[in-house]
């Protein structure tokens, strides 16, 4: 217990309850930072948009200008990042950096209680101790499922986070909001929504197959934990055919095998 206790205090808990999101205020000098690059709001809105608003045309109505809001900015960025889905992003202001962070949330997962292309390709495979960290929190909290995201920043490398959350034996929830997240990641890249299945089988849940579409996002999940090497299941979601679509694990992370033994191989012959 003292070991499960320790591991979860690991999962950052979401930030006071007086610390509130900034508001949504955006102004011509506004910065968008995505996939480690900074875009202006002015590529995407007009500085007349940005200032008084988009026009709204309403049935048997005049046009009226609109102030931006969030869900606005993230339809005007879906046409140019078509995995910001509504279901999926939520957009952060950061009011002292004058920023606005696209956050990709997870959802729940979950496992039985019985037993093509991904995008970001190139920031792929991921470090083995990326995997190695995950795999050491899981084990030591045993019978319960734990969430963690896997990010890249251009300066830091690869990185695990393990968001704000509520775990339980058959299910994990992310309870921490957008905003808290951003402060903590900013500008990293989101590559890969990650949970554990403990001592039960890798192989999604109906909720993980519900949870799971967000274009672009590798997906995994480490089951069998308590043996010396856990089972894991990795894929993606094809928004074109609609359907879940398997990677293979070694073209995601870095083999822990690679570095061979010196040996004299003259006294090893094949027959």
């Amino acid at each position: 217990m003292e070991k499960k206790a320790a591991a979860a205090k690991n999962a950052p808990a979401s930030k006071p309850a007086d610390k509130k999101a900034d508001a949504f205020t955006p102004d011509q000098e506004t910065v968008i930072r995505y996939l480690g690059e900074q875009f202006p709001i002015t590529d995407f809105f007009s500085p007349e948009e940005v200032v008084e608003g988009i026009l709204v045309q309403k049935k048997d109505e005049d046009p009226v200008r609109e102030p931006l809001t969030a869900e606005i900015v993230r339809k005007r960025l879906e046409k140019e990042f078509p995995e910001l889905v509504k279901s999926h992003t939520d957009l952060v202001f950061i009011k002292n950096k004058n920023l606005i962070v696209p956050i990709l949330k997870a959802k729940a997962k979950g496992c039985k209680e019985e037993a093509l292309p991904y995008g970001n390709a190139s920031f792929f495979p991921i470090p083995f101790p990326v995997m190695e960290q995950f795999i050491t929190l899981a084990a030591q909290l045993k019978d319960l499922e734990i969430h963690a995201d896997v990010y890249f920043h251009p300066e830091k490398g690869h990185f695990l986070d393990i968001p704000g959350q509520e775990l339980s034996r058959y299910q994990v929830r992310v309870k921490e909001e957008a905003w808290s997240i951003a402060e903590r990641v900013e500008d990293a890249i989101k590559l890969m929504e990650i949970h554990s299945h403990h001592g039960m089988a890798p192989l999604p849940s109906s909720l993980d197959n519900e949870s799971e579409r967000m274009p672009g996002m590798v997906y995994a999940i480490v089951g069998r934990i308590t043996r010396w090497l856990p089972s894991i299941t990795v894929r993606t979601f094809h928004k074109t055919e609609h359907r879940h679509v398997s990677l293979d694990p070694s073209d995601i992370f870095e083999s822990p095998f690679q570095q061979l033994p010196d040996f004299d191989t003259s006294k090893v012959e094949v027959f």
